[in-house]
């Protein structure tokens, strides 16, 4: 996730931290085509693009993986379906977390009811 800061106090003084950095701080970058990079849940965060839908939780409140900001389909074969109580999760886990001994799901489905990976 990316936050935006102040373009700086107006007298052509750039604010700190006005540089886009990937998976860090700075402003939305100008210079790339708007389809490159997604807002986030709060106007001041962002994301490049190819962030959104991939089951990872990049905006940091799954805004990037959830309705209403996000339309993502389904989870794919690799995946199961379950409320996760995993930061880095929204509503979809890795298969391979499945039947491992270890709660991912608040439900607990992961354990008990996904088939494993």
């Amino acid at each position: 996730m990316n936050k935006i800061f102040p373009q700086g106090d107006g007298n052509g003084n750039a604010a700190a931290g006005t540089k886009a950095l990937p998976g860090g701080e700075g402003d939305v970058p100008q210079s790339l085509p708007s389809f490159l990079v997604a807002r986030c849940g709060d106007p001041s965060s962002w994301i490049y693009s190819d962030q959104k839908c991939d089951g990872i939780n990049n905006c940091g409140d799954c805004s990037d993986e959830l309705s209403p900001v996000t339309a993502c389909p389904p989870c794919g074969p690799g995946w199961w379906r379950c409320p996760s109580i995993v930061f880095k999760y929204c509503d979809c886990i890795p298969r391979v977390l499945c039947r491992d001994h270890t709660q991912h799901c608040s439900d607990w489905s992961d354990e008990y009811s996904c088939p494993g990976p």
